[in-house]
């Protein structure tokens, strides 16, 4: 056996083992172990023999996760024995264990994001493993070439999957004899975990490395255990082999869906293992190992690597004869099935599935539907192997670095980078920040949300290449609000984003870092995205200009969706000028957007400058004296409508009783819409033409396996999506989108008799940020107390802008100029004449 430097450290804490088999790695007796006085394990017995891999399962909190933990030494046992190569490490610190060769890759990876791939395997590195540094990353690098053109990127930078490998590959580079997985399948694609499983069973193979691997994924348990133990309220309450396991009997065990099945008995249970254990490991699954003569209590001779050729021959598996044999499948190139293939479903998979459509069939019945479909899943493996049809990324650029606190004092840069554009046009020498939502090939996208960290896009939104193509540069990207569910700044994984005015103050969302960083003056000019409000809210917080253009005016393509009906994106900037300037480059169809239908565009600069004598504005009464208006923004506002009469404008009250239902109807449209699109449907949803971003649903898929760290604004409308729509059939969404035509009419007719509508843009300055341990009542309402004047126009495509008219006890207060359909350039001409009257500042 291995003769570990620290063996004989490990020895000493307690007495070696000299009964157990001469083959056994891991020797578990009577295991307990628990957090404080809140007990957990309750007596857990188990053994690992030399190149055995034994798969742990059960649901989720009955101490899996716990088990391995305690045996990495990373929680004190409270009870029982654990022995590794035959000596008690039970007291023994887990560096002592990690020494004797014992390898863990915890849930969740755990890999360092702030380094690089390269360094994360070079911290791995032990002097005293006989490999020099160079050497050991060069055989894992070997072992999982996927890693090796991603050595120089951040952690934090990789997918999931590549993640996961890395966090794999890092385990391995002091070779440990045993090693300890917990859920390295959860949220990452299931070509990864095909490659994961292919690995882990080959070196088995070659290096007789033993496994214990906790997993909900019962496939990739099938593809590399000899043994399932299942794990129920911290005890072992069965242990199965796994050549004979069959899924039927997993799922009524577990309840948690069905294991890999390549043949159907007339049960319906499945037969045929993926990896059969040896000789003396399938005996010991019949019966308890004979007991030794004692051993030594000197440390054990070294544990030699041995070859494939070694290893006991495994006797053929005779074939059950089956009443219904699945359809072959192209061949596969390993564990878990061809890389250009799609896996094909088990016929109690299917079964599963049949059920959740409401129809009922026998196992049979299914069995001759998975044969007739065989057809269709050819055309799924064609469609693997075809490229995918992204548009070409034409710009050079840098990844990017995320700013230090001293270089990102409002929090508001997510990442840095630069990204020159053409030699000429209209944007040249201007900079230009992207909101987080909005793709840059190569730059790493977060969207605010910690379970999209990772993901770095693989195409330019069609934004990013207009101002690229217009001369601009673009110098990073800003911080938003997780999935952009929120009108405050508090929401961020990244952490809450402050108001340029006042710090610890909200800058409004979530549109965020764009709105503090133009109105700190630090950027001139932004893109922010608005489903409710997220460009004009942050403006009229930071004190800058935003915006909304009509709905479809600016292709929405390659930015991130939350519901298409509602989604917009638009410019935001220090001045009226360059945010005309900037809608002139951004706007027009491009052909990959079902949000555009036959936008008309202008010239909006040449707006600039006409002054606003002969316009009729109308203030909209309904827009002012909410429950939680401020006076003092009402009057500002009121002030400002009288400035624009001074100017020459007509201004007058006008009334739109409807506004008020306004809040109300988008509410179903965006919560619903949100669940069904943005979560249900990984954020691209069915059933429209146009540039689907397949990376970003991929690795926004991985939600799920992150649930619970969803802000609290998204699960509050995530709920309430969910349950409309299950309990009430989708039934208010479409009354809504039959009112929202309503309410379009109204505002129209309004818009006949005036050029403009004005309201203040939100009801209130900027709020203070809730502290991170606030109610959840408190974090909510800071989110979604401020859009009662916004959120009516993104329903009704209304073109819509903020401008700043005021401070008020040092705060920006922002009024709302509201214009026809398409007729943005009335809107850059009342706000140009009021930009150019004076200072806003001084108003």
């Amino acid at each position: 056996m291995r003769d570990h430097p620290q063996a004989h450290a490990a020895a000493s804490a307690g007495e070696a083992i000299g009964t157990a088999a001469q083959d056994v790695v891991l020797d578990v007796s009577e295991l307990r172990a628990g957090y404080g006085h809140v007990p957990v394990l309750h007596g857990i017995t188990l053994q690992v023999h030399e190149g055995e891999a034994i798969g742990i399962v059960g649901h989720n909190g009955m101490g899996k996760t716990t088990l391995l933990k305690t045996l990495v030494g990373l929680m004190p046992a409270t009870g029982g024995r654990i022995s590794l190569d035959g000596v008690d490490v039970t007291r023994a610190p887990a560096h002592q264990r990690a020494r004797m060769g014992i390898g863990y890759v915890p849930q969740g990876r755990g890999i360092l994001p702030g380094l690089s791939a390269l360094e994360n395997l070079q911290l791995a590195w032990r002097a005293d493993t006989g490999e020099t540094e160079a050497q050991a990353v060069e055989r894992v690098v070997d072992l999982f070439p996927r890693l090796r053109p991603l050595l120089d990127r951040r952690g934090g930078t990789l997918s999931g999957g590549e993640q996961q490998i890395l966090a794999l590959a890092r385990a391995l580079v002091t070779s440990p004899w045993l090693l300890l997985l917990d859920e390295p399948s959860e949220g990452i694609q299931p070509s990864i975990v095909q490659e994961i499983g292919q690995r882990l069973a080959a070196l088995r193979e070659s290096h007789k490395l033993s496994l214990l691997i906790v997993e909900q994924n019962l496939d990739l348990v099938l593809d590399v255990a000899d043994r399932v133990v299942v794990v129920e309220r911290g005890k072992i309450i069965r242990e199965m082999a796994a050549d004979g396991l069959r899924s039927g009997a997993v799922a009524d065990l577990l309840g948690m869906g069905s294991a890999r099945m390549t043949r159907v008995s007339p049960a319906g249970h499945g037969v045929g293992p993926r990896f059969s254990p040896p000789p003396a490991v399938a005996a010991r699954s019949a019966a308890p190992p004979a007991v030794t003569p004692a051993r030594s209590t000197e440390p054990a001779p070294p544990r030699q690597l041995s070859s494939a050729a070694e290893r006991p021959t495994r006797p053929a598996q005779p074939a059950r004869q089956p009443d219904f044999t699945a359809p072959a499948v192209p061949k596969a190139s390993g564990p878990g099935g061809s890389m250009s293939t799609v896996k094909r479903p088990t016929v109690e998979q299917l079964h599963e599935i049949v059920a959740s459509l409401h129809m009922s069939m026998s196992t049979r019945e299914v069995g001759e539907y998975l044969e007739v479909l065989e057809g269709t899943f050819q055309a799924y493996d064609r469609l693997t192997q075809l490229p995918d049809n992204l548009p070409p990324v034409r710009y050079p650029r840098t990844p990017g670095i995320k700013p230090s606190a001293a270089d990102n004092p409002l929090n508001a840069w997510a990442v840095k980078s630069e990204v020159r554009g053409a030699a000429h046009g209209p944007l040249a020498g201007k900079r230009v920040v992207l909101k987080d939502n909005i793709c840059l090939a190569g730059v790493p996208m977060m969207n605010g949300a910690s379970s999209l960290e990772g993901y770095v896009p693989d195409v330019d939104a069609t934004v990013v290449t207009r101002i690229l193509d217009a001369g601009g540069t673009i110098v990073g990207k800003s911080h938003c609000e997780y999935f952009c569910l929120s009108g405050g700044s508090h929401t961020c994984a990244g952490g809450a984003v402050h108001n340029p005015y006042r710090y610890g103050y909200s800058a409004g969302g979530s549109s965020s870092g764009s709105g503090a960083l133009v109105g700190a003056g630090e950027i001139e000019m932004a893109i922010g995205g608005d489903q409710g409000g997220s460009i004009r809210m942050p403006a009229s917080w930071c004190g800058c200009y935003g915006m909304k253009g009509t709905h479809g005016l600016v292709p929405y393509t390659g930015v991130m969706p939350i519901e298409a009906t509602i989604d917009h994106v638009g410019p935001m900037t220090m001045t009226v000028a360059d945010n005309a300037l900037l809608l002139e480059v951004l706007a027009g169809p491009d052909g990959l957007d079902p949000r555009q239908y036959n936008p008309r565009v202008d010239r909006y600069t040449a707006a600039l400058g006409r002054g606003v004598a002969g316009l009729r504005i109308g203030v909209l009464v309904e827009g002012f004296n909410h429950d939680n208006s401020e006076p003092d923004v009402d009057q500002k506002v009121r002030q400002a409508a009288e400035r624009l009469r001074r100017l020459g404008a007509t201004v007058e009250d006008v009334s739109v009783p409807m506004h008020k239902d306004g809040p109300a109807i988008w509410t179903s449209i965006a919560i619903e819409g949100l669940q069904a699109q943005m979560m249900d449907g990984n954020g691209m949803g069915f059933n429209w033409k146009g540039l689907y971003t397949t990376s970003l649903l991929d690795a926004h898929a991985n939600w799920r396996a992150r649930a619970n760290e969803l802000s609290a604004s998204l699960k509050l409308c995530m709920m309430a999506g969910a349950y409309f729509m299950r309990d009430y059939r989708g039934h208010f969404y479409a009354k809504a989108q039959n009112l929202s035509r309503v309410l379009t009419r109204e505002y129209d007719n309004a818009l006949q008799k005036y050029d403009l509508l004005l309201t203040p843009t939100q009801p209130m300055k900027a709020t203070p940020l809730p502290p991170a341990n606030a109610p959840i009542a408190l974090w909510v309402q800071r989110a979604l107390e401020m859009v009662n004047n916004t959120c009516p126009f993104d329903v009704t495509g209304h073109p819509a802008m903020s401008i700043p008219c005021g401070l008020s006890n040092g705060l920006p207060v922002g009024l709302q100029l509201i214009g026809k359909h398409w007729d943005e350039s009335t809107i850059y001409r009342a706000a140009h004449a009021f930009e150019q009257s004076g200072d806003w500042r001084t108003f």
